[in-house]
């Protein structure tokens, strides 16, 4: 989250008032707001009740942006929220500042917030590692928010959508129960657990217009 887009600005970036329209849009095309838990839950067909349009929020990166603009309003609208973390720059000030372990502590205390796995360190493309480096960057992110934040963490983003099998299968022998891509598809599309579609905000219409239709 940024205040506002300048020249600075990257194509990722959402802004208080991008935030509060995609909310309003939502909500008018008929959309109920869930826990990504929700989701994985209909996936596994593990809930007798679902919204037939549902939607969960992601943030990824970890920037702290989150806290200081994007939580005040999704805690407005008391709406659910998954964080994708990269362990080993929580707490970063390089670049763009993130949250610190005890923000994210405090984050996790509301209820609605939710900290999962981004990796430890954020690789450009996880498909270029090799088999013990992948295991790593699973296994010890997945560790270290356990350990930090005394939760389990089940759930991995993958860093700028890469994946291919070999990345799904060393994420599944880490223990991870659900992986998330950047494909631009409903969650129900998804053929794996561990390879679930996941919309980018610049593509929140197409993501009601890909629903309403089907």
């Amino acid at each position: 989250m940024v205040p506002k887009r300048d020249k600075s600005s990257l194509w990722f970036d959402c802004t208080p008032g991008e935030l509060e329209g995609q909310i309003a849009l939502l909500k008018k095309s008929g959309f109920e707001f869930v826990s990504l838990e929700r989701v994985v839950e209909r996936l596994t067909g593990s809930t007798t009740y679902y919204p037939e349009r549902a939607v969960a929020i992601t943030f990824a990166d970890n920037y702290q942006g989150y806290a200081d603009l994007a939580e005040p309003i999704l805690a407005r609208h008391k709406i659910p929220v998954t964080l994708f973390v990269h362990t080993v720059h929580v707490g970063s000030q390089k670049g763009r500042p993130k949250m610190t372990w005890e923000t994210l502590r405090e984050l996790q205390k509301t209820g609605r917030v939710s900290v999962q796995s981004q990796t430890v360190s954020h690789p450009l493309d996880l498909r270029k590692l090799t088999d013990l480096q992948l295991k790593a960057e699973f296994r010890d992110s997945r560790n270290e928010i356990k350990d930090r934040l005394q939760t389990e963490a089940p759930y991995i983003a993958y860093p700028n959508g890469k994946f291919d099998p070999r990345v799904l299968e060393s994420a599944r022998a880490a223990g991870y129960l659900c992986g998330f891509t950047e494909e631009q598809q409903p969650a129900e599309a998804a053929e794996d657990l561990l390879g679930i579609p996941r919309y980018v905000h610049t593509k929140c219409f197409q993501a009601i217009q890909d629903v309403i239709q089907k």
